[in-house]
């Protein structure tokens, strides 16, 4: 037991070095407040200008958890990666068993309490103080949020330690592919990683799993059923944010200086990468939770779509080519919480609801409107 602890303890300073170094000490202790200050002031403002229910801010909580969940294991993806120092700086402890006289199973248990302390108190307690304080009711949700961030590291854990045992590669390479030359460049950094065009699939697979027995088994979740294929293609739509983040993983602007390719081209071809990968990503999810549940199609892609390239498109902004660090930033993250929850809390709720599909059809096009004009600006401004 006390060796067990000591790892944790080791691994929890590196994880504070790393992202104190990555993203400065100051900024990193901000980021528990700013998340609780805005996760209070947008329940206030939903609950006094909407009429979502308490449910439907519950069911974003709790799903905050599961996202956490599965982004704080998908670590795991890169320890190849890692081993051929792909990733530079941005190596982790958890892959010392290749040079220390460490049992890998014991650094699998300590990596998992050691994301379940880091990540609950940056990210997750302050949601939950924030939310109970704004509305006790929101208690129970909490709950459901930290059970579902268990569950999803599980689940990351368990599936991107499959999925990078898998070589796709044979299948795809520059010359079968369409597009220019930095598109497939930047299609085939994510293709040729660890796990391969699967860590892009993984968590959507996963959550398409639990939604749909939640959904059918969890007698809380009876809302769900009002329209279960718009909720889902919000948190479909919602979860393509993490096809960006890839993208900008595996090189920096100074890597391009020696072919005289600006930052601007650089950024629009990542952002047309993005646009292509998170289409085949949600449209044939959305087409296969439409045969399982059924409901309104055409309505599920829109919204799933839209919803897509909304968020894309203020990560596009907001963080350009740095989207692990800018949303770091108290300033740019607030920024950014603001402009998705404007739509996606609305949205979540009056999927719960039998009203209008008119409402979701002009809040896609809202999204595709602001999207596009953020794209457009942002590549005025670089």
């Amino acid at each position: 037991m006390g060796e067990f602890l000591s790892q944790v303890k080791r691994m929890l300073k590196e994880e504070w070095r790393m992202h104190s170094e990555l993203f400065e000490g100051s900024k990193l202790l901000a980021l528990p407040f700013l998340i609780g200050f805005l996760t209070f002031g947008g329940v206030k403002l939903v609950q006094r200008y909407s009429e979502t229910s308490v449910f439907g801010i519950g069911l974003m909580i709790s799903v905050f958890g599961l996202f956490s969940g599965l982004a704080s294991a998908s670590t795991v993806f890169s320890r190849k990666d890692a081993s051929r120092n792909v990733l530079r700086k941005k190596t982790f402890l958890i892959y010392s068993s290749r040079t220390l006289p460490t049992e890998k199973s014991g650094l699998v248990r300590s990596f998992f309490v050691k994301n379940l302390v880091f990540y609950l108190g940056l990210y997750l307690v302050p949601v939950a103080v924030a939310a109970v304080l704004a509305d006790f009711s929101l208690a129970v949700y909490t709950v459901y949020m930290a059970g579902l961030f268990v569950l999803g590291q599980l689940i990351g854990i368990f599936l991107a330690g499959r999925a990078t045992r898998v070589s796709v590669r044979k299948f795809l390479n520059y010359y079968n592919i369409r597009g220019t030359p930095l598109t497939k460049k930047f299609f085939l950094d994510i293709y040729r990683s660890s796990g391969g065009l699967l860590k892009v699939f993984v968590s959507v697979t996963a959550l398409l799993g639990l939604y749909w027995y939640g959904a059918n088994y969890v007698p809380i979740a009876d809302y769900l059923l009002v329209r279960p294929l718009l909720s889902f293609s919000i948190i479909l739509g919602l979860s393509s944010i993490t096809i960006y983040n890839w993208l900008n993983t595996y090189d920096e602007t100074e890597d391009y200086t020696f072919l005289q390719i600006d930052e601007k081209e650089i950024l629009t071809q990542k952002f047309n990468a993005f646009k292509f990968l998170s289409l085949v990503v949600v449209a044939p999810f959305i087409l296969l939770f439409y045969l399982i549940q059924g409901g309104n199609l055409w309505l599920g892609l829109a919204l799933g779509g839209s919803i897509s390239y909304y968020t894309g498109s203020l990560n596009f902004y907001f963080a350009g080519l740095n989207p692990n660090q800018e949303m770091v930033n108290a300033s740019q993250f607030a920024k950014f919480m603001i402009m998705l929850n404007i739509f996606m809390i609305p949205l979540l709720g009056y999927s719960s609801m039998d009203v209008n599909t008119h409402i979701f059809y002009i809040g896609s096009g809202l999204m595709l409107v602001i999207g596009l004009f953020l794209e457009l600006l942002k590549k005025k401004q670089v």
